[in-house]
């Protein structure tokens, strides 16, 4: 008796790659912690011009986000550090 059956199409497993992440720099810290402290005044309410101009006034950020302490979600950059490239 012949095989009647249509044959069965498997389906192609798609495999994820993991990528390889560079590891972050004090200056990619501290524009990723800018940009989510914007994305917050936005949805606390603030318009855009007002958002970034809190963003621009250090003294506007609390302690806890921006300080000279180590513990800083905002690392502090020296302005006369500079690399030897």
């Amino acid at each position: 008796m012949a095989n009647t059956r249509k044959p069965i199409k498997r389906k192609k497993i798609n495999r994820r790659v993991v990528r390889q992440t560079r590891e972050t720099t004090k200056l990619d810290t501290h524009f990723i912690a800018l940009h989510e402290a914007f994305i917050a005044a936005r949805r606390a309410g603030f318009s855009k011009e007002m958002a970034f101009w809190i963003m621009q006034e250090p003294n506007a950020l609390p302690d806890w986000i921006a300080n000279t302490k180590s513990d800083a979600i905002i690392p502090r950059i020296d302005p006369d550090d500079e690399d030897d490239d």
